[in-house]
């Protein structure tokens, strides 16, 4: 018997089958909606409480953020084949971000002689510039890259006897904001990690492939990830602009055998973000806009000099970006899924759904098109404008036709957010432009989660190895403007003791710090005493920067007679002198006593404070386990079991290592 179709069965098979597929894009759009709604009422509601909240603190000021005493912070740049964009990254730091104590190591690899070139002219004009060479050829693994960059670091503080602080993540392409680098050094050691936002430089509007990063990011770091980190804990790192207390650092190294990093990811940072999450430390997204702006509140963040972001070219056509979108996909939706299935608690299986659901989601979009054509051919057939005449999908009063509602009005509530956010970071303009830009989002997204599964697939075949999948950044690394600083540095004088005297009683603020620094270590016991005098009565001054610039200064003169104002600082009501204090009581010799007394009789903030500090250096907690054992510090030994885990799991092992060595 011979099988012939008709023409209504090829109708109803087609209404079948569109039937079938509208069922599926629905019932995503409908899950994946619901989820992104909770988040949008989130967002709000959180923006309202941080109102109510932060309008009877203080905002955060560049004063505040200067008067933290600096501490060394190491720049992690791995660079694969930038050369052209790595030599404007780090000159726009050296010359534009406010900071002194820092170094940059950028990580090339010894089969990239154009990148190390670069560096090389580089290292030679800046000595805060250090070239690290793999010790394998590339493209291996950006974790590989950065595994080689952190060894570099360990090697650098060994020879210099330094200790690096705070470890910085960023790309060869970044813009980095001026204040950046004061903003982590404020926060860190108080948090464990701070992520901030990352968003796409302002371009022109037909740079549509470079602006869906912009609409995507708008409302992902403006929106997604404050909520996020308020209801789980969970800050998805983004790879750049995160700085990790070292603290962070030497714990993840002790406890994954020196794999800091995920190797075989093609998104260590967000599986870096995992790990840090499930040892409970803190991490923060600091979304933060500078008290000093003094903008109309209708001005974008864009144009907000003082709203501290890093910004970078993403790619501004299809190949590229279908490829770096894909690589993204591998690694969260994918490679984590595999690597470390859905374990944890059911706020971080939730964000596991939110992370994942991008494939499914990127698909059933692109697909939705399809399904959206099918209804558009049945209306223009229903009204005459076409001879061909579909079969209906969506009958009245039906589960599919009542699902397809709730789905419609998910998509309004997603293009009114995505004007919202896109236009509080961009303005109004890009804000309404970025409504027909998401169908370009959708059908983009699609293809490159089609491209991530064969990708993934092929890997899982043994036909491609996971490697660094660099994008080329064609387009350099833009500007956002700042000043010039390395203008405005000047060399430091030797200040005549009158003027520092003189400095010292002055009423004005700025006078003071600067005297404070100009103080010699070394002088007559006349003037000595007329110094500490003057200190003294310093440490209640009204002035944060003054009461600050004190504690730092304490560090340096470590006159016995100033031990009572160090620890009067140590217990200050602000957390940036109790911070410079802690620093300062550190480094003074004979520091034993000092800690005994000080974790005897300082506030609970202050021992907090000493903590996070010791926390920070593996050599300083080495000479503070010695004094415990050779002073017996019954107290200092006490308050770190307690209050630190890191910490006792540290004297724990020191003090075995000395038992056995003493059996020995």
């Amino acid at each position: 018997m011979e099988f012939r179709l008709e023409g209504d069965d090829a109708l109803i098979l087609l209404r079948d089958f569109f039937a079938g597929l509208t069922w599926f894009v629905a019932v995503v759009y409908f899950l994946s909606g619901t989820q992104d709604f909770v988040y949008d009422i989130g967002a709000y509601w959180l923006r309202f409480w941080r109102r109510y909240t932060y309008r009877r603190s203080p905002r955060l000021t560049l004063e505040r953020l200067r008067a933290r005493q600096q501490q060394r912070i190491a720049v992690m740049v791995p660079a694969w084949n930038e050369g052209e964009v790595v030599a404007s990254m780090v000159d726009n730091i050296i010359k534009r971000v406010e900071y002194d104590n820092y170094s940059i190591f950028v990580g090339t690899y010894p089969n990239d002689p154009a990148t190390q070139s670069c560096v090389d002219r580089l290292a030679k004009e800046y000595p805060q510039i250090l070239k690290v060479v793999t010790a394998r050829p590339g493209p291996t693994t950006k974790a590989d890259c950065l595994h080689n960059v952190l060894k570099a670091i360990r090697a650098y503080e060994e020879t210099n006897l330094v200790n690096f602080d705070i470890i910085l993540m960023h790309d060869a392409e970044d813009w980095v904001h001026p204040q950046e680098f004061l903003l982590h050094n404020y926060l860190i050691p108080q948090v464990d990690v701070v992520q901030i936002p990352i968003l796409p430089f302002p371009t022109k509007w037909n740079k549509w492939v470079h602006w869906i990063y912009a609409d995507e990011f708008s409302e992902n770091h403006m929106k997604d990830v404050p909520v996020r980190e308020k209801i789980s804990g969970f800050v998805p790192y983004a790879g750049t602009g995160t700085g990790f207390s070292r603290k962070v650092i030497d714990y993840l190294a002790e406890e994954h055998d020196g794999h800091v990093f995920n190797e075989s990811s093609m998104t260590e940072d967000y599986s870096m973000s995992k790990k840090i999450r499930e040892a409970g430390l803190k991490s923060v997204f600091v979304n933060v806009l500078l008290g000093d702006d003094k903008s109309p509140w209708w001005v974008p963040l864009a144009r907000r000099p003082l709203f501290v972001s890093n910004w970078s070219y993403f790619p501004m056509d299809w190949t590229r970006s279908v490829r770096q979108k894909s690589r993204w996909i591998i690694g969260i939706s994918l490679q984590e899924w595999e690597q470390s299935g859905w374990e944890g608690s059911w706020l971080m299986k939730e964000n596991f759904v939110k992370d994942r659901k991008v494939f499914v989601a990127a698909t059933a979009s692109f697909l939705g098109y399809f399904v959206l054509t099918y209804f558009i051919i049945y209306a223009m057939g229903q009204a005459g404008l076409i001879r061909l005449k579909l079969l209906p999908i969506l009958i009245p009063d039906t589960a599919l036709a009542h699902l397809v509602s709730f789905c419609s009005f998910f998509m309004v509530v997603r293009i009114t957010q995505r004007i919202t956010w896109v236009g509080l970071t961009y303005g109004i303009g890009p804000g309404l432009m970025s409504v027909p830009r998401l169908i370009v989002g959708n059908v983009l997204n699609g293809l490159a989660a089609f491209r991530a599964l064969r990708v993934f697939s092929d890997s899982r075949r043994g036909r491609a190895a996971v490697k660094w999948d660099n994008t080329q950044h064609l387009e350099g690394i833009g500007d956002m403007g700042g000043v010039d600083q390395s203008k405005s540095k000047v060399a430091a004088l030797q200040v005549p003791l009158d003027e520092v005297l003189a400095g010292l009683i002055s009423t004005e603020p700025l006078q003071i710090v600067r005297a404070l620094g100009g103080i010699p270590v070394e002088a007559e016991e006349i003037e000595r005493a007329e110094i500490i005098a003057y200190l003294r009565s310093l440490v209640s001054h009204e002035d944060l920067r003054v009461r600050a610039a004190l504690a730092q200064t304490l560090g340096r003169l470590t006159w016995r007679e100033l031990t009572p104002t160090l620890f009067h600082a140590l217990n200050d009501s602000d957390s940036v002198v109790r911070s410079n204090a802690a620093r300062s009581l550190l480094e003074r010799p004979r520091v034993g006593p000092l800690l005994e007394q000080a974790f005897t009789a300082a506030s609970p903030r202050a021992v907090t404070a000493l903590i996070r500090v010791i926390e920070q250096d593996k050599r300083r907690q080495s000479q503070v386990f010695d004094l415990i054992v050779r002073e017996q510090l019954d107290v200092t030994k006490a308050t770190v079991i307690v209050e630190s885990a890191i910490l006792r799991k540290r004297l724990t092992t020191y003090l075995e290592e000395l038992a056995l060595a003493s059996g020995l």
